[in-house]
């Protein structure tokens, strides 16, 4: 990935999931939009696809790394961030093991720190 991302392990996060959306809900978003922009003739504002799902896969692999057992308490979820012009995804993975919670960001989180 082009950019430097950032892992967080931190203590179960138990509440709120049902407020972000899976990593398939978005990619079927994703995947709506940009063939809805293509037979527009317009220049799509999301990220394609494929581009999206090797950005979760780096991010699975990055928290793999980090201790996640990637057996998911709860599927894992898409976070928003503002960036200069768009809107920056991230991920967030809960572990089986102990329900810890590992967000793996493309911007530096540092007050996650706090809660690991």
């Amino acid at each position: 990935m082009e950019n430097q991302w950032s892992v967080y392990r931190v203590s179960p996060i138990d509440h709120g999931w049902h407020y972000l959306k899976t990593v398939n809900e978005t990619a079927r978003l994703l995947g709506g939009n940009w063939a809805e922009a293509e037979a527009n003739g317009l220049v799509a504002d999301h990220p394609r696809v494929e581009v999206f799902l090797a950005a979760y896969r780096f991010a699975r692999e990055a928290a793999i790394t980090h201790g996640y057992d990637n057996i998911n308490r709860n599927q894992p979820v898409v976070f928003w961030l503002p960036d200069s012009t768009i809107f920056n995804y991230g991920f967030v993975f809960k572990s089986d093991n102990g329900g810890i919670t590992y967000v793996v960001s493309p911007k530096p989180l540092s007050w996650l720190n706090q809660l690991s």
